[in-house]
């Protein structure tokens, strides 16, 4: 479940009926339409793949889906890409699902991206989403997508198809795998685009769908998430084969937080942890300032007396390291999360520019 802690406001006569269906499911109701109406979602490529899943997580409700893609319409396209018509033509692609979007459900906000996806502006763009749901035919594009979403620490739901056959998995869900654990990149470069190895246009609709009903499962927090397997479906005989992936180290998600740092360095890192029973004694003497690592959301519904907030992604920047070094000089830093990966993140971090820090074991789930 995306942020169980935020507070959400009551849906509307209008809501009520447009969403009725969901909220007569019990594991579903009010609170888990809700959630979905405050989600954000962003969708890479607007293809056949998320032809489908943006017409249904559309009509689901989701409050903000943003559409990158750089493409036109072309007369190809409408063999599989249902959300354009003979009409979209030369048009370009993001405007022309936006149209259709709107008309579907006016509710949502939708944001578009008319240019290429990218590694810089990859960062900037996802970081303002929960779930990135990877509708791209390259391996250029998902290798941005994975690099930045675990970066980012975001729900990335890919969707992969190939002639009769397609593969779904949700990635960086809960510490588990991310798109490096299912193919290397010197084997990415082994498989061809869509265009050139053809694909059924039913089996993009079937994968899409998958990818969104994942969505709005994470989302509601319902079901069991393919998280660590990589389902795969044939469909010539309708079978499904679960596999599972084998998470593998990555020398290259070290490289992304800490760019200069010495093999020697990065093994060198232990982080200092201090404990829920040691925490008032330190927060008595002035030289201590505890920093919450989460989003402002999560910060402002529950926190740490006498903690500030400074969200991990900030943590990245030249100008939040300048801010600590001078605002927080001669202080000891106690970081804390709901999450410990994120906290480790962090005191790397901070190890990197020789800022004295401790996590604190447990996070805000301690005290």
């Amino acid at each position: 479940m995306l942020n169980p802690s935020i507070k959400i406001e009551t849906l509307n006569h209008i809501e009520y009926e447009r969403y009725s269906r969901h909220l007569i499911l019990e594991n579903i109701s009010q609170e888990g339409q809700k959630r979905i109406n405050k989600a954000k979602i962003l969708f890479i490529g607007a293809g056949g793949l998320n032809s489908s899943s943006l017409l249904y997580l559309t009509a689901s409700g989701v409050g903000i889906i943003g559409i990158m893609d750089n493409d036109q319409v072309e007369l190809s396209n409408l063999q599989r890409q249902v959300i354009y018509n003979i009409n979209d033509i030369t048009k370009n692609k993001v405007k022309a699902a936006k149209d259709k979007l709107n008309q579907l459900n006016p509710l949502i906000d939708i944001k578009t991206y008319n240019y290429l996806f990218t590694e810089n502006n990859a960062y900037n763009i996802i970081a303002d989403y929960d779930i990135v749901i990877d509708g791209t035919d390259n391996f250029t594009s998902r290798d941005i997508i994975s690099k930045y979403c675990h970066l980012l620490h975001k729900i990335h739901i890919y969707g992969a198809v190939e002639k009769f056959i397609g593969q779904i998995s949700v990635f960086n869900y809960q510490n588990g795998p991310n798109y490096y654990d299912l193919y290397k990149k010197s084997e990415n470069q082994k498989y061809e685009t869509c265009s050139e190895r053809g694909v059924l246009n039913t089996l993009t609709a079937i994968i899409g769908i998958m990818q969104a009903t994942e969505a709005i499962k994470v989302i509601t927090g319902i079901g069991n998430i393919i998280n660590g397997y990589l389902l795969r479906y044939n469909s010539l005989d309708l079978s499904l084969k679960m596999i599972r992936i084998k998470p593998i180290k990555h020398k290259k998600n070290t490289k992304l937080i800490l760019h200069k740092c010495t093999k020697s360095y990065v093994q060198s890192f232990k982080p200092k942890y201090i404990y829920k029973q040691e925490l008032k004694n330190l927060l008595e003497n002035t030289y201590y300032q505890l920093i919450d690592i989460r989003e402002p959301t999560e910060f402002n519904f529950q926190n740490i007396h006498h903690s500030i907030n400074i969200p991990l992604k900030r943590f990245k920047t030249l100008q939040t390291i300048q801010y600590i070094k001078k605002q927080l000089t001669n202080k000891i830093l106690i970081i804390y999360c709901n999450n410990e990966l994120r906290s480790y993140i962090a005191a790397k971090i901070l190890h990197r520019y020789q800022i004295k820090y401790y996590i604190l074991k447990g996070g805000i789930k301690s005290i």
